[in-house]
């Protein structure tokens, strides 16, 4: 059995999508995951599989959803060992987190080359399948993001904030 991370993108945002997490780990279980753990309703999960790839997986959760939900929704996959990596990457030292400063991270399916950028609003460095945002003091409402990411404006992507990517670490690593 491998663990992985599965962020599924936007789902129950703004009433669209609507993913019961409970029904969905009944049916992730149904068809042979085990130890899925759902972390808040905005479609993370740390669960278990034979399953040998992350692309393997993204299929399998993808099939589940379209079948058992009806939807045809995005799902990112990270290995443990890869989900570890993306904390450990973060190239904004902890000390620069302010009280009402941000960070986020945007994973994509595949390698990004973003070059590190910095403006006024925020900095962002890509790293993998990474874009690491860092977000200044008061600009979180008015951060144009586009203005960074260049040719990858259309990728499709999922974005966290540092706290739940840190809380699925901490999921994932207390599962071991």
């Amino acid at each position: 059995m491998e663990k992985y991370v599965a962020l599924l993108r936007a789902v129950n945002v703004a009433g669209k999508n609507k993913v019961n997490m409970k029904d969905l780990k009944n049916a992730l279980e149904e068809e042979g995951f085990q130890n899925v753990i759902t972390y808040i309703q905005s479609g993370n999960l740390v669960l278990d599989s034979i399953l040998q790839s992350e692309s393997e997986v993204a299929v399998e959760i993808t099939e589940v959803i379209n079948m058992r939900f009806n939807l045809n929704i995005d799902v990112f996959v990270f290995s443990a060992q890869n989900y570890n990596q993306i904390i450990n990457n973060n190239p904004f030292p902890n000390e620069t987190i302010g009280k009402e400063e941000r960070w986020m991270a945007a994973l994509y399916k595949e390698d990004i080359q973003i070059p590190k950028q910095k403006n006024t609003q925020a900095e962002v460095m890509a790293m993998g399948r990474v874009l690491y945002i860092h977000i200044f003091s008061g600009q979180i409402h008015t951060l144009k993001l586009p203005v960074f990411l260049g040719e990858y404006k259309k990728t499709i992507t999922t974005t966290r904030n540092w706290r739940t990517t840190l809380q699925l670490q901490t999921i994932l690593n207390s599962q071991e």
